[in-house]
């Protein structure tokens, strides 16, 4: 480790690269060459979003609906999709600006259904075959079907659901022919009479006395309960709609609706004054059955955030410290050419993702992003570090306008994608993403993203963001550290070392610990993340080692190793430098601290320096490694695999991103400064072929990372990028205490 300096290498060699068909000659001092203004695909508006400055400022100020506001919805037991659309808007004659949450379930028999199971004001999945009920709490995701109870299932019985007994969960009934049964949460059953056989039974609280009541519909005629428990009938949509019935203007009392050729909702304002509507024209699923979904929050909000989570996430803000966020060094050898990657590539993802890639949910607020691809890395990851690479750029830099492309632009699309993962992140919503292999890194990446740009973020969003970084953290350090080998050498983890995934961890308890230094878990997140970083590229000679790392006696403790003696990293069988450069993680976590004014762990730079020397000075001698052998920076910024390529062997950016760190913390003789330089180079070479801003030519010989790897090689530029804004920065502070109840063998159970 060395204290960050200035860097004075030049480079000095012409270096050569492969772009296209032709041959580019780089040097030190050449000229950054622009992508032709000409090819620039125009992006779309993003929807309208809540300022910044909407709403106290007071910590707890995100405001809540008294009651849940009914939503349009849809489901089939069939096929297991369910969805549900949250309009901007409670009193619009059209409502604007929709969102749309998806729940895929297994394909079942029975009738759908959507009802508040749990009592937390949020409808979810259920279905009703034969007296046997299912549901799910989950607003999202890809949950399983969970017995509720067995309850009727006389031919000819509908399924109702509805609070009867006025807890707040939806009791489970069936409509027979005029006669109603129900079974009640608090115990017990209610038989109730009202309607005739033929009748589609509605149920609501008509009158806001705090408990559902029954209601049919015959034909487009409606026949509800008054208070005096007089009838009311009225008529309400035409022969043939679809009768729903929901609170829709959150109010505390039902309104009626009618769904007409499955995609046209007439939402009625009460059943005083049904002939004022609200339309709302949705895409429902073919085969799908009109349902009813609700949500607290008001409009603009998470839409499956529950009140309980909200209002914790809301009291995390006022914890929050803002970052440094100074501008980057461009005198820097290769940081030019890193500039003009990074915007051209920022360009690039939102071009593609607002004409293309999420083309279809751009005119959504909230955009659903669980439901983008079959895999949660793939959705979750992939618009995580586009949302990193867009607010790097403009926190960094003096960007202003690029392109057609404003700095605003490029904020409300930052905003966009930060809301919308971490809404979605399971501390916020039941059945959402997080707590899993890899989540802590898509959760630093996001919230990393959205803490760049807290000055521009709502209430709202800074709330999601403190309250997904926070909860991820908490599940790293009950975790604790894992390893690929024991003491004695055997592999746990058979080819695969658990360096990356311990790397990647340890940053989201630091990214807490920097956001919120005075949570009363920030002590037990540096605990944890210290415990990662010491075991992430721990070596076999470490388990002999004298040295104490704040306070651990390194030799004595580690239970494990992960790191090969020579600094390399096996992944896949073989030794990776794909997986070697994760060392990034450890650098990376430490500036997240200087960016909060914080001293740095001395265990976060604890061998980083040896790994980083396995990929620009360990010699591998050929045989027994593929030749032709030598270090595995190659001259011109090349990349040399010693056992094989394992994700493609054209992959600059994906060094570009280390290398940044290591010219601000590596020690000067691993000559990171001319490594940086050249693999920027070579970055911005591949990009220049194309005119759109992509890196990487299709199929997989260049890189084979499907799930993003455009967005990847963005990230890594883009933290190259911050990462040269630290160089020579004052204020650097080394931790070198004791901690005494750092975990190197088990996690913080409990939190």
């Amino acid at each position: 480790m060395r204290i960050p300096h200035k860097s004075t290498t030049s480079i000095t060699a012409v270096l050569t690269v492969l772009c296209g068909t032709s041959l580019g000659v780089f040097t030190g001092t050449h000229s950054v060459t622009a992508l032709p203004a000409d090819s620039i695909t125009r992006v779309k508006n993003l929807p309208p979003t809540q300022p910044p400055s909407a709403g106290s400022t007071k910590a707890g100020s995100v405001k809540w609906m008294k009651n849940p506001q009914s939503l349009p919805a849809a489901g089939s037991a069939a096929t297991g999709a369910f969805a549900v659309w949250a309009g901007t808007a409670l009193r619009k004659r059209d409502w604007t600006g929709v969102s749309r949450t998806t729940v895929n379930l297994s394909g079942a028999t029975g009738s759908p259904l959507m009802a508040d199971w749990d009592g937390n004001g949020i409808a979810t999945p259920g279905r009703y075959v034969s007296g046997n009920w299912f549901y799910t709490n989950s607003s999202t995701g890809d949950p399983q079907w969970e017995q509720l109870a067995t309850f009727g299932g006389d031919e000819g019985d509908i399924a109702v659901t509805g609070n009867k007994d006025g807890d707040g969960k939806a009791d489970i009934g069936v409509f027979r022919a005029g006669v109603w049964e129900w079974q009640l949460t608090k115990g017990g059953t209610l038989t109730e009479q009202y309607g005739e056989a033929g009748d589609t039974p509605v149920v609501g609280d008509w009158n806001g006395i705090g408990v559902d009541q029954p209601g049919v519909v015959r034909g487009n005629t409606w026949v509800v309960p008054n208070p005096d428990n007089s009838v009311r009938t009225f008529a309400f949509g035409a022969p043939g709609d679809f009768p729903v019935a929901g609170d829709w203007d959150a109010n505390g009392t039902t309104d009626p609706g009618a769904v007409r050729n499955s995609g046209t909702w007439f939402l009625g304002q009460s059943v005083k004054k049904p002939k004022k509507t609200v339309r709302m024209s949705v895409t429902m699923p073919e085969g799908s059955t009109p349902l009813v979904g609700s949500r607290v929050s008001v409009p603009g909000s998470c839409p499956t955030v529950t009140r309980a989570a909200g209002v914790q996430a809301a009291s995390l803000v006022k914890k929050i410290k803002k970052p440094m966020t100074p501008n980057s060094n461009r005198k820097v050898a290769g940081y030019q050419e890193i500039y003009a990657t990074l915007v051209d590539g920022v360009r690039y993802t939102m071009s593609n993702d607002l004409s293309d890639r999420l083309a279809s949910r751009a005119y959504m607020s909230y955009y659903d992003p669980l439901s983008v691809a079959r895999t949660t890395e793939e959705s979750i990851r992939r618009s995580a570090n586009s949302a990193l690479s867009a607010a790097i750029l403009v926190s960094s830099s003096n960007y202003k306008k690029e392109n057609g492309i404003s700095r605003t632009d490029v904020i409300s699309y930052a905003r966009w994608h930060i809301r919308s993962i971490a809404c979605q992140h399971y501390s916020l919503t039941q059945g959402g993403w997080g707590d899993t292999w890899q989540s802590a890194l898509w959760a630093v990446t996001a919230a990393q993203a959205g803490w760049l740009l807290w000055p521009e973020l709502s209430r709202n969003e800074k709330s999601y963001v403190a309250a997904m970084i926070a909860s991820e953290a908490d599940s790293v350090a009950a975790r604790g550290p894992r390893y690929f080998r024991d003491r004695a050498g055997n592999e746990i983890s058979a080819g695969d070392s658990k360096s990356d995934e311990v790397s990647w961890d340890l940053m989201a308890p630091a990214l807490a610990k920097a956001m919120m230094p005075t949570h009363p878990h920030a002590r037990t997140w540096l605990e944890a993340s210290i415990a990662q970083s010491i075991a992430a590229f721990a070596r076999p000679s470490d388990l002999q080692s004298t040295q104490m790392i704040n306070g651990v006696s390194i030799g004595v403790r580690l239970p494990g190793t992960n790191a090969n003696e020579d600094g390399t990293v096996t992944n896949h069988g073989i030794v990776n430098p794909d997986y070697t450069q994760n060392v990034q993680h450890l650098w990376w976590a430490a500036t997240m601290l200087r960016s909060a004014k914080q001293s740095v762990p001395e265990s976060y730079f604890f061998n980083a320096d040896i790994v980083y020397r396995a990929l620009a000075v360990v010699q591998f001698a050929s045989p027994p490694y593929a030749a032709p052998g030598g270090t595995v920076y190659q001259p011109g910024g090349q990349i040399y695999y010693p056992m094989g390529v394992g994700w493609g062997n054209r992959r600059p950016a994906t060094f570009v991103g280390v290398d940044g760190f290591a010219n601000v913390y590596a020690a000067p003789d691993t000559n990171a400064a001319s490594f940086l330089a050249a693999h920027a180079y070579d970055a911005r070479a591949l990009q220049l072929r194309f005119t759109d801003g992509r890196m990487y030519s299709d199929g997989k010989v260049e890189d084979a990372y499907k799930l993003g790897k455009e967005e990847y090689a963005l990230q890594q530029v883009a933290l190259a990028w911050w990462a040269g804004a630290w160089i020579d920065r004052p204020g650097f502070r080394v931790d070198k205490k004791a901690y005494p109840n750092i975990r190197l063998d088990s996690g913080y159970p409990g939190l």
